[in-house]
């Protein structure tokens, strides 16, 4: 027990001096001040049949526990995914191989910080609640059982099977890099209704609000909103006093689902967890002979083309190894994935072609564009690229370069297309688009120095914006003619500019 609490609180303080830990912490009190807007705000945030509840303790404390479960698995998750990231970055990892602490025990006392990290988070917007609830003055009775029990009840189990959802792709091999931030992102995605309706319990409080609602206000129809709701004087959203519900047993029996969840995730994490014990360096992946013999001889014969076009001036030849860089890792079978998406561009209908195949063309591509801005810093070469201006303005334009290249070729398919049926406007809108891309990318990697942030932001506004269709993040244009005449194509040709020129500036003022 003593081994478990020493870890525990050693692993605690180090990752809460983190930068990222204390970021997380005002993003999250700036969240909570948003979701809770004034009566006379632009927007509201949970709306039921036309009304909201005052801000009292009780509608607080469940509007609360609805954000943190819709929000807090996607947020928290990439912030305590990284205990045995640090062990690995810190090189204290073979001193951990060595000592005597048992897997179970040295995982444990990891889910342990976790939970505790995104408790203090938690903990801190409810105190931005308390203090919101006093700020507006609709209600000054504080009662904190009415805050604090929809935490405790619903809260908590979504932030146990975090904890361990976090360990568990740590500990498989082939989930702990971007590949598991992608899939994290696409499987929260996809269980937010199933959460919101039946795992956290949420939504049976919901349905009792909207049937209070109902009886109270029969004649006003309406509807549910959970989200931003755009509110003018015509459709001015009127307050009703909520006095709150106690917990009761059918609450607290969807806990059970989630500790088994929470359960399974972590024995899932001890079984794979090596303990450190296997080599640092990376293995080298076993291919066929056929297939290694083919793809040396068809990579040495266009390497050779390209250095042939390349070799007359100093941009292209650094070009051509920016290029090389951004491919080094990646396998033949992620290349012929990139082939048969183009190959599909071809032949599907328009619609299909836009909608769906081409950002997936993209989305294809996440893993290899998280790289650009950060390859010096995880190499420890910043003090050579920036050993003379000069070769780091080249060097940052030809890194740029070398992915809006990539980009294009997993676009070429749907650029014949465009270009057979003179779609100009959308070849535009492409070549914007591929412009915000790699922008974003670059941005976020030398501002944070890892791949992690581009590998969750882009994956969202490429849900939000080309597949749900949103006009105000569809940087794709999949609707190309309400977004011309929105505008989009030069707000996010501008903001690319804007992107690119901040990244200047960050990389020169290293």
């Amino acid at each position: 027990m003593n081994q478990l609490w020493q870890c525990t609180v050693a692993d605690f303080k180090q990752r809460t001096r983190q930068q990222s830990f204390v970021v997380t912490l005002l993003a999250m009190s700036v969240l909570t001040l948003l979701f809770f807007p004034s009566l006379d705000a632009q927007y509201q945030t949970l709306v039921i049949n036309g009304y909201r509840g005052l801000y009292n303790s009780a509608w607080l404390g469940v509007c609360l526990a609805m954000l943190n479960v819709l929000f807090l698995p996607i947020i928290c998750f990439y912030l305590v995914k990284n205990g045995l990231e640090l062990d690995r970055k810190s090189m204290t990892s073979e001193l951990i191989a060595a000592t005597a602490i048992s897997k179970l025990t040295f995982l444990f006392a990891k889910w342990c910080t976790n939970v505790l990290i995104l408790s203090v988070i938690v903990l801190v917007m409810l105190v931005s609640c308390i203090l919101l609830q006093l700020y507006y003055g609709e209600n000054y009775q504080i009662d904190l059982w009415a805050l604090a029990w929809p935490q405790l009840v619903f809260v908590l189990p979504v932030l146990l099977v975090v904890a361990s959802l976090a360990i568990m792709f740590e500990s498989i091999k082939w989930l702990k890099g971007g590949f598991g931030n992608v899939v994290y992102f696409f499987l929260w995605t996809g269980s937010i209704v199933q959460t919101i309706e039946s795992v956290s319990g949420v939504g049976a409080i919901l349905s009792h609000i909207e049937a209070e609602v109902a009886e109270r206000f029969p004649s006003q129809a309406g509807s549910t909103h959970i989200g931003v709701t755009v509110v003018d004087e015509a459709n001015a959203v009127k307050t009703f006093l909520w006095q709150g519900i106690e917990p009761t047993a059918q609450y607290l029996s969807s806990i059970l689902p989630l500790l088994i969840i929470c359960l399974s995730c972590f024995i899932v994490a001890v079984i794979f967890f090596d303990r450190f014990s296997r080599n640092s360096v990376a293995e080298t992946k076993q291919t066929s002979w056929l297939i290694s013999t083919l793809t040396q001889q068809v990579f040495n014969r266009l390497d050779g083309l390209f250095t042939l076009l390349t070799k007359h001036f100093a941009f292209t030849r650094l070009l051509r190894l920016e290029l090389k860089l951004l491919l080094k890792s990646h396998s033949i079978y992620w290349l012929l994935g990139l082939l048969t998406l183009n190959i599909i561009q071809l032949f599907i209908s328009q619609q299909l072609l836009i909608s769906v195949f081409l950002p997936l063309s993209w989305l294809w591509c996440v893993l290899v564009l998280s790289q650009l801005g950060q390859v010096e810093k995880q190499a420890n070469t910043i003090e050579l690229v920036t050993y003379s201006k000069k070769s780091a303005v080249l060097q940052s334009l030809a890194s740029y370069s070398a992915a809006w290249i990539l980009l294009a070729v997993a676009s070429f398919g749907s650029v014949l297309r465009f270009a057979a049926l003179s779609e100009w406007l959308l070849i535009i809108q492409l070549i914007v688009a591929i412009s915000f891309t790699v922008s974003l990318a670059y941005f976020c990697g030398v501002l944070t120095g890892t791949k992690r942030m581009f590998e969750v932001l882009y994956p969202a506004l490429w849900y939000m914006g080309p597949i749900q269709t949103a006009l105000y993040v569809d940087f794709f244009g999949v609707n190309s003619s309400v977004s011309w005449q929105a505008g989009m194509p030069y707000y996010f040709a501008a903001i690319a500019i804007s992107l690119m020129l901040l990244t200047v500036r960050a990389k020169s003022s290293r």
